[in-house]
Order: structure tokens, then sequence, then C-alpha cells
């Protein structure tokens, strides 16, 4: 018999994206030991993997239906999904579908069960040898390779209440990394509660990443996360004050530093008043040493984003051994030079735009005004540093053209085409001139350079914040454009004055290739480079390594959702509506307040309970006490 076809003809009917993946991966390189196995009941094979027996050489059958007894015995038959970490010859899994369609009956709701295969080979190897058209149509099979959820379509979720983790005991042996990591996603899917998370952002007094960090922030509670910012910026002006006392350089940076360490004890004070469970902060923040041992010895995680360029501003090797995880903009030379201080707790993390705010202006916010003011052919956005002086100093033969910024020489050429007074604009004008312009061109600085630096690899705020608008880009290439983006497909590059007057020159005159690539670029920065996901991308590094260190804070707050449960499991109604908050993931600390209840119950629809109008009551009545 054909397993393989059959097998692929019922995937391909359930998920056709998983059909594709194995199709395409049909003919990969062995990189397992893989053999089937004869056992001594006849008619059902085993199989191993990397020398190491899946089932029973004996009966897999009557072992199977012990591990399914065992598993549900534990953990009862009340949850809405199973997930089982191991395919294998499929033993195990189809004692437990049919011990679940016995328990629910064939009108019941069976729960959903999702499988994990760790890697395409060894399903691949499964499917071509072992029949399994019988399951297939009450299983989800999820590829998982090396902590990556390969199979696209079919997210591996484990944050829902009472979600259950099984596992075979051999594929835990094999795949050891991959289990050990499934299994700390799920127990802080299962106990962590991102509105009990507190996280501080902590700005510096002055730079770039201030507007980074406060977008950061805004990510974190449109997250879920009980999230402050701690902002520096108020001190700009003491800190530039004191210029005015002393010429001497050396005076002035001490001067400045001892101001640093008032400001890092003032950070102290707040901290203290109000311990989070992680401090971000953003590179410049106002921080040394000794106040990160301080904030450690109190039990709390730091992290810092150095958003700088590692070259130009060099404190980093400062800071990157005190703090739990140290997160750049850059690779390749930076993490070895990281590594070879033997610092190993660096983590890419590049930037992104926030789509709530860096966003496409809908036709009723457009206006003649504004397109008139911030409306033009070509412009750029951004300080006057040396390169682009030199570079745009070759565009002023362009009609349309208009620079934004500060720092730029108004007694040049270039003054005719700067606006704002040279003053700058602000992160809301940002968004008005990357919506208005036909082009916007993306320089990226330098101020040893005449024009590209022919080494740059990070990518600026800018890159993706212009996409994040919808924007049409023409950008100098980067080192670290690919694999994450495709130039000509989500921006335009240029390589040289010369390249960019010409494609200046084409764009403007091809409106439909421009709003393409515009169009395609604005597609893929919502998608996969937003300050969300890198909240999710940050948070899943914290947790995941600091999983010991937290999982004692979630075990009690699961422990105090028992006890609430058990304290009110009298009043049936009452635990029908908090039940229902637990499993929808809407309580996880153990507390809830009345107000939430009441909100709860508005959410819903139908006739009210007795329960449900008495909080509806109550909250009415603590709402006029409030008042009055």
């Amino acid at each position: 018999m054909d397993f393989f076809k059959t097998n692929l003809e019922k995937i391909k009917r359930k998920n056709i994206n998983l059909y594709n993946l194995l199709i395409s991966g049909n003919n990969l390189d062995l990189e397992f030991n893989l053999a089937v196995i004869k056992t001594k009941k006849e008619g059902l094979n085993s199989l191993r993997i990397n020398n190491i027996t899946i089932h029973s050489v004996y009966d897999p059958e009557s072992e199977a239906i012990k591990w399914v007894k065992a598993n549900l015995n534990v953990s009862g038959h009340k949850s809405g999904r199973i997930i089982i970490f191991g395919l294998g010859a499929g033993y195990h899994v189809k004692k437990i579908i049919k011990e679940l369609l016995q328990k629910t009956g064939k009108k019941g709701r069976m729960p959903v069960i999702d499988v994990i295969e760790p890697a395409l080979e060894t399903l691949l190897f499964l499917l071509k040898n072992f029949d399994f058209s019988d399951i297939l149509d009450y299983i989800n099979i999820i590829i998982y390779d090396h902590g990556e959820d390969i199979e696209s379509e079919k997210s591996l979720n484990l944050s829902e209440y009472n979600l259950l983790l099984f596992s075979l005991p051999s594929y835990q042996k094999i795949f050891g990394d991959i289990y050990s990591l499934i299994f700390k996603k799920y127990t802080i899917g299962q106990l962590f509660n991102v509105s009990k998370f507190k996280i501080s952002v902590v700005q510096p007094v002055y730079g770039g990443s201030s507007t980074i960090g406060n977008y950061i922030h805004k990510a974190f509670l449109n997250e879920g996360y009980n999230a402050d910012i701690i902002d520096f910026s108020h001190f700009y002006q003491a800190y530039k004050s004191f210029e005015n006392y002393t010429a001497n350089s050396t005076d002035l940076e001490a001067l400045r530093q001892s101001f640093f360490n008032v400001l890092g004890e003032t950070l102290m004070v707040k901290i203290r008043e109000n311990p989070p469970d992680l401090v971000l902060f953003m590179a410049q923040a106002p921080v040394n040493q000794a106040v990160l041992l301080k904030i450690r010895e109190m039990g709390i995680k730091t992290a810092y984003w150095f958003v700088e360029d590692f070259r130009l501003i060099t404190y980093w090797d400062k800071i990157a051994p005190f703090v739990d995880y140290f997160f750049t903009i850059q690779k390749d030379d930076f993490l070895e030079r990281l590594k070879g201080l033997g610092i190993n707790n660096y983590y890419y993390m590049e930037l992104a735009c926030l789509p709530d705010f860096h966003r496409k202006l809908n036709a009723y916010e457009i206006n003649k005004k504004d397109m008139d003011f911030y409306g033009s052919n070509v412009s750029f956005a951004g300080a006057g540093y040396y390169n682009r002086r030199n570079m745009f100093l070759k565009l002023t033969n362009i009609q349309g053209f208009k620079i934004w910024g500060r720092d730029w020489d108004t007694n040049s050429p270039l003054g005719l085409f700067i606006k704002n007074n040279n003053n700058g604009f602000t992160e809301e004008e940002a968004v008005k001139i990357y919506n208005y312009a036909k082009i916007n061109i993306n320089l990226h600085s330098s101020s040893y350079h005449w024009d590209i630096n022919p080494e740059g690899d990070f990518l600026n705020p800018r890159f993706y914040e212009i996409m994040g608008c919808g924007g049409f880009q023409l950008v100098d290439y980067r080192k670290y454009m690919e694999p994450e983006f495709e130039p000509g497909e989500d921006f335009a590059v240029f390589k040289d004055i010369i390249d960019l007057k010409r494609k200046i020159a084409y764009y403007l005159e091809h409106e439909d290739e421009r709003d393409e690539i515009a169009r395609h670029g604005y597609e893929k920065v919502g998608k996969y480079h937003t300050y969300e996901r890198r909240v999710r991308d940050i948070m899943n590094i914290v947790l995941i390594n600091s999983f010991d260190s937290f999982k004692s804070k979630f075990i009690s707050r699961r422990v105090g959702i028992d006890k609430l449960l058990d304290e009110i499991k009298e009043n049936e109604e009452l635990y029908n509506i908090i039940k229902s908050m637990i499993d929808k993931g809407l309580i996880k600390g153990g507390k809830v307040s009345v107000d939430e209840l009441a909100e709860y119950v508005k959410s819903g629809g139908g006739r009210l309970s007795k329960a449900e109008a008495i909080l509806l009551l109550i909250q009415q009545i603590r709402q006029k006490i409030t008042i009055f």
C-alpha cells in the first residue's frame, strides 16, 4: 500500500500549506538515522530514530493504551485542546482519539488535537511508512524545527488556559532541546498574564532612542502589558546648562558624569517605589554598572536595547556585561566583539514601525493645506549630516524637492529647500511627510563618508516608518536589507549620486511602479516588522531564558486562580462567570475586581442571571459612591 499517497491526500484536503511543504521537502538529505522495525505482535511495526526505539517492540498498542490512561487519568478530559509532542507511528494518537470519542460521544465536542513533529525529515519518513489515514481528520500536524513553527498556517499557541501537553518519552530523549523549549513556552503560556507583568522603559536624557522608547512602550501597552515609562528628557536643559559654567572639556565631562550618577539614583528611587518585573533601558539612558547591580540585587531582570552604531558609540562594553539581555541592531562584527569579551547575553533585534501611528492617511484626513505644505515630488526628513549635505547639493535642480530636519546649512544652496526654518519636525509631521511625498529619500547618516557608507549595515528607523506609512522609499543599499526585505520589491535602492538622480527621474515618471513597490513594502512591514512583534520577540527571549526565575511568580498566580475557584464553588452562577473568564485568559492572577466582572457581563448577550444582575447593580452603586 502506498501510505505516502494516502496520507498526503488526507493532508491536502485539510491543510494545503502543509501539503505543499511536504511535497517541496520530499527529497531532503537525511540527517537522522531512521528505520522501521518489526514487533513481536504480527502486523505491527515500530521505528527507531537515531538508534532510540520509539514504541514497544513487543506490543506497541498495549503500550499506547497504558500511556493514554496514565495521561488522561492525571489530567481529566476537560481540556478544549491537547498537544502531543511526537507523532511516531501514531499508536498513542489513535488510542487517545478513541478514548476521547468514547468519552464525548458522537455528538460531543472533541478537543482540538495538535501533534508536533520536530523535523520535516522525520515527518516525511513517517508518512511514507505508516498509515495515518484513520486519524488525520482528527489532528493538526505542526512541524516545529528548533523553536520555529515552519508550517506557517498553523501557529502553535501555548497560552490557552487548561491546555494539555503530552509527550512520548522517546521523543523527549531524541529532541530534548526542542521539547525543553516547548515545555517552557507551555508552562509560561499557562501561568503567565501580561497584564500582571510590569515593565519599566527607561528613556535617555536626549537622543533619537527616546522616540524608539516611546514606540516600544506603546507597543507593550498594545500587547496588554502593565508598562510605564521613566522619562529623563526633562533633565536635558539642566544637562546642557553645565556648558555655561566651564569651557574645560574635562571638567564639563566630569560634571555631566556626576549629574548622570544623580539621575541613576533617581531611577533607583523610582524602581524601589514600584518594582517592575523587567526594566528595559533605551540607548544612552542614565545608568551605570553600580545601578545595574543594585537592580539585580532586587531580583529584577534588566534589558538594554542598544539602538546605536557600535563603531561610533562605544560605551556598550561597560553596559552589556551587567544586564541580563543586551539587544542590538547590528550583527556580525558587533556580535563577534561581544563574544570576544566573554559576553553571551546578546540578541539581534532590528527596529520597526508602530502601525497605529505610522500609517496611511485616510481619504478624509488628506487635505489641500497639508498637501501644499508637506507634499513634494522628492522629500528627505532627517538631520543635516556631512554625507547628506554633500549628496543633496547635487539635487538642487530637482523641482519640488523638500528637506526637513535640523543642522542643515541654510546659507548654502540647500537653504532654499529646507522647511520649518531648520527647526526639525515632529513625529506627527513625519507621518504626513511620508504620506504626501511622491518619493521619500532615505540616506543613512555618516559623518565620515562623502556620500554612501559602503560598509553600512543596520537599518535606521526611517527605513521602516516610511513603509509603515505606505510611502515610496528610495534608499541607499544596506547589508541587513536581505533576506528580510527585497530591494526592488519593497523599496528602491541607489548606489551613488548618479544612480539616485536617474532613479528619481524614472520613478517620478512611473507612478504605477512606484505605487506597487510602496504597497508591497507597506504589507511587508505591517506583517513582520512592527514594534508589537518586537515586544513579542523580546518577551519570548526574556521569559524563556529566565524561566526558572519567573516560574515561582507564575505558579503563585496559578495557585491563586485555583483558590479563587474553590472559594466560590458553592455559588454556581458566579463560578460559571469566573470560570468562563479564566478559560478565555481574562483572569490569570487569582484576583478579579467587581468592575472587571461587570464589564465581562456587559460584553455578553441574552438574559441576565441573578448573579449577573447583582454584579451590575454593585458596579453602579460603587460608581455613585465614587462620584459623591
